[in-house]
């Protein structure tokens, strides 16, 4: 029989204990017991800010083809983080590059670089249309 390395063992393992504190919140506040209470706070108010975000929303490309350039600039500012905006661009199909494509990219370089991919693909779109 192989040896498994320990890393694929504990890999398994958590997987399991995700899963089934996905399944059962019971058990997943007996584990987050185990942190003193502020830690359990910024978990939750990081889980709120987050919640109601849906990248499908702000699709880049259907944003600007029928709002204009304006309104899909004014959409991304709304959002509140990098992370958003990262998940537009994902969610849009976008590839990104240039600064906003960099991890320290701020978050005008990360909109100016959706703005700039998804006027790219609406280009091409159009010229292999016509």
């Amino acid at each position: 029989m192989k040896d498994v390395p320990a890393h694929q063992l504990l890999e398994a393992l958590f997987d399991v204990v995700v899963k089934e504190a996905e399944r059962n919140s019971a058990f997943a506040r007996r584990l987050l017991s185990v942190y003193p209470e502020a830690v359990i706070a910024r978990i939750e108010t990081k889980q709120a800010r987050t919640a109601g975000f849906d990248p499908a929303q702000f699709h880049a490309v259907n944003l600007l083809r029928n709002h204009g350039e304006a309104m899909l600039r004014g959409r991304l500012s709304s959002l509140r983080t990098k992370a958003q905006l990262r998940q537009v661009a994902t969610r849009s199909a976008l590839k990104l590059t240039g600064p906003g494509a960099r991890k320290s990219a701020s978050k005008a370089k990360i909109i100016d670089a959706i703005v700039e991919a998804a006027e790219h693909y609406v280009a091409q779109r159009d010229a292999a249309s016509t």
